[in-house]
């Protein structure tokens, strides 16, 4: 077989991204939180420190046991649906029912105790998940989540209101612009610019943007516009809440979330109040309707509403029985949509949808968005395009111009250390940069020393403090490249593919662990499924992390002990060998 190391990784982190955004996804319909978090405090240090991303698995209470890390939703964050990870210190029995006793591993006091609002003993609908646990380490991406944590507290600052105190218009709204732009442009490029066969990304996205072949603005345009138009339709059809309602003229209605009762002609109701909570890190926009024979009985205080980030409020919904309505009863369901990205639209515009259909504003209100935020982002594209196109003819034409200069120049050039900064860069990681792909190899031997490898190391699983994953990958590496190399591997792809089966043997055994505790639950089909999903999609992505200093680690030994027989003996440079 042959290894093309660039192409592999990329293809590796290219399904993980897709994995995450399907198991997203998935977890939005089945109403369950995304299996993985940010570390945001210092609380379970030196396990977990701040800014590390935290993957866990849906758990029953059953499956809990004491030193594991847990994952529940707090109950003394009123109006916030905030998660914390601490281990159990203790299992007890709490009005007849299991509970956990909780504390942060740099922490005093327990959860349930000490000088801060304490929480209940962690019950089984409080509980969410457990962590992946290697003896008593969690499984960790050390430090992943920080550029989550910045932007969040970016986003803080940004929703403070301009002028303390006072409304503000719909205009102060476009501070998250940014981030929805930045992130549209992200998956626009994944869209794009995926890597092909034989092309790598930056071939690809030279010859696409500035080659003669480019991709002409209309279908770019198109391209951005299709991703956004099923994105947001498919985030309306599951964005929304329902609440049954029921009223009853001269008969008793059914048993409803919302029941109006038995009412009469001309007779109007006492407002039923409908509660909304923005949850999410965004602003949003939403409206309210009713469906079914109901809804021509209902008047709403607020058809149209906005709603910061963490902020609640609520929708008064009356009935009015006017003369002439037919005895009978009458039911339906109350419908609640939103999203951020109506926040692109004036509370006017969609005022004037509801007037026209309420229905009809749920489906024009994502097209509207769909086609803002694509002809935003291909301005934005556009003039990427532009100047990078400028520079790079800027650039052609001063190389020639400047060429007598740079002859001149040049016995000056070496005395410059920044000036070699590229090229040291470039030798730096020449062991990855030759053409691997070129080099046809057999699997037995990398399979063996892989093996090798991560046998040496499993004693250290079951040691205190060396639970580590990273660490221990990068040790089995080291190890299996150099058995690779003392069994005869001569080529660098057959000692970083041996890194690679390490790695991948790892993974297995995380995505084992992992698998065990998600299908031992007693939820629905759906959420063992997105969990699935979701944990496969981390895992690949901590491979693909951890694939190149694997190789390096898997390539070092190899080359010192090689490098060192040709000093000891020159017959060794005439060997086939491009360690």
């Amino acid at each position: 077989m042959r290894l093309n190391l660039k192409k592999f990784i990329g293809n590796v982190l290219f399904a993980s991204v897709l994995l995450l955004m399907v198991g997203r996804f998935l977890s939005i319909i089945a109403g369950t939180p995304f299996p993985m978090s940010v570390v945001a405090s210092h609380s379970m240090e030196p396990a977990l420190l701040k800014g590390d991303v935290l993957p866990w698995v849906p758990c029953n209470m059953e499956e809990v046991h004491e030193g594991d890390v847990v994952v529940y939703k707090s109950a003394s964050s009123w109006g916030k649906e905030v998660f914390i990870a601490h281990r159990v210190v203790s299992v007890i029995s709490s009005n007849g029912k299991t509970a956990l006793i909780t504390k942060g591993d740099s922490n005093n006091y327990t959860d349930q105790s000490g000088p801060h609002i304490p929480e209940p003993p962690v019950n089984s609908e409080m509980l969410k998940g457990k962590a992946i646990m290697l003896g008593k380490q969690p499984l960790k991406l050390p430090f992943a989540g920080y550029p989550w944590l910045i932007i969040q507290g970016a986003f803080t600052e940004l929703s403070k209101p301009m002028s303390w105190g006072k409304p503000q218009s719909d205009a102060h709204y476009i501070i998250f612009a940014p981030a929805a732009i930045s992130l549209s442009i992200l998956v626009a490029g994944i869209v794009i610019w995926a890597p092909e066969n034989g092309k790598s990304l930056k071939d690809k996205l030279r010859e696409q943007i500035f080659g003669p072949e480019r991709i002409s603005p209309k279908r770019i345009f198109s391209y951005i516009l299709l991703f956004y138009l099923i994105f947001l339709m498919i985030a309306s059809s599951f964005s929304y809440d329902r609440l049954s309602s029921s009223m009853g003229i001269e008969k008793a209605p059914p048993k409803s979330a919302i029941s109006f009762g038995n009412m009469s002609y001309g007779e109007q109701s006492f407002p039923k109040s409908v509660n909304i909570v923005n949850p999410s890190l965004f602003s949003v926009r939403g409206v309210v309707f009713a469906s079914g024979n109901i809804s021509s009985f209902l008047e709403y205080k607020n058809k149209v509403f906005t709603l910061k980030s963490g902020e609640k409020f609520s929708g008064n919904i009356t009935a009015y029985i006017p003369s002439g309505a037919e005895p009978g009863i009458y039911t339906g369901n109350i419908y609640i949509y939103s999203s951020p990205y109506w926040m692109l639209m004036p509370s006017s515009f969609v005022s004037f949808l509801y007037s026209w259909s309420p229905r009809g504003t749920v489906i024009l209100l994502p097209i509207f968005s769909a086609l803002i935020m694509a002809a935003i982002t291909s301005i934005i594209l556009f003039a990427i395009s532009f100047v990078v196109e400028r520079y790079l003819l800027e650039k052609r034409y001063l190389s020639w111009a400047m060429l007598p200069v740079h002859v001149k120049l040049h016995p000056f050039y070496s005395k410059i250390p920044f000036l070699n900064a590229r090229k040291k860069f470039v030798d730096m990681l020449r062991w990855m940069n030759g053409e691997l792909h070129w080099i046809d190899f057999g699997i037995k031997r990398p399979l063996i020393s892989s093996i090798i490898g991560f046998a040496a190391v499993t004693p250290l699983l079951y040691m205190h403090g060396s639970r580590n994953f990273v660490y221990l990958l990068l040790l089995a590496s080291f190890i299996g490249g150099a058995v690779a190399y003392a069994i005869g591997c001569r080529w660098r792809a057959e000692i970083m593919f041996s890194a690679l089966l390490t790695n991948a043997i790892f993974s297995l055994i995380f995505a084992g662990i992992a698998f065990s505790h998600i299908f031992r639950t007693n939820h629905s089909l759906l959420v063992p499924f997105s969990s699935s999903i979701t944990i496969t999609g981390i895992i690949m992505f901590i491979f693909a992390i951890m694939a190149v200093p694997a190789c390096l680690f898997s390539w070092l030994p190899g080359y010192a002990i090689h490098s060192l027989r040709e000093k000891l003996d020159y017959r060794i440079l005439l060997k086939r060998c491009d360690i």
